[in-house]
């Protein structure tokens, strides 16, 4: 293998480059062949031209490496997640035909309740009321305050945060929407 290594590594690098257009895909298809060559030889012993043997494994792999890659490129595209049109309309393609997934817009919301503007309290309040699905008897219990009180709190903290949600575009939140309810958020 040391052997093979060093008579044949130069001319096939160069040979390879040529083929392929590219020192680094050459280099590193060069490499996993003799890495291949590492167990295939032993097991089955050394073949009779050991850089015909290289050069085949070496333009297979640049091969499978360019095919995976136009792959990608292909597919690529077929991931990105188109934008959601905002209104109330949204669940509703242009084609007419609904959503496959409901869009998950909770760290936009996670972020609006923790918003600086908010009082610690509100925000932890808000955040466990809206995101953590606590009732207003639960949060209240955790606070150790009366349900009224907590409901109060809740309420006076959402009123800053229509005006944050219209800065960061959360017309559901903000109350901009066409459905009269959407803008309402329960205490």
């Amino acid at each position: 293998m040391e052997r093979a290594l060093r008579e044949h590594w130069g001319r096939l690098l160069a040979l390879l480059t040529r083929l392929v257009g590219s020192l680094d895909v050459a280099e590193e298809a060069l490499q996993d062949a003799y890495a291949t060559a590492l167990t295939a030889w032993e097991r089955d012993g050394v073949p009779d031209r050991p850089d015909a043997w290289l050069l085949t494994a070496a333009r297979r792999r640049a091969r499978d490496r360019f095919r995976r890659e136009a792959t990608l490129a292909r597919k690529l595209p077929l991931l990105v997640v188109p934008e959601v049109q905002d209104g109330p309309d949204a669940a509703v393609e242009a084609g007419g035909e609904e959503m496959s997934t409901i869009p998950d817009e909770r760290l936009q919301l996670l972020f609006t309740c923790c918003h600086p503007a908010l009082a610690v309290e509100a925000r932890v309040a808000l955040t466990l009321r809206l995101l953590g699905g606590l009732t207003t008897a639960q949060i209240a219990h955790g606070f150790l305050v009366p349900e009224a009180t907590m409901a109060a709190r809740l309420t006076r903290a959402k009123n800053p945060m229509r005006t944050t949600a219209r800065l960061i575009g959360n017309s559901a939140v903000a109350g901009d929407g066409a459905n009269a309810t959407s803008g309402r958020l329960m205490a």
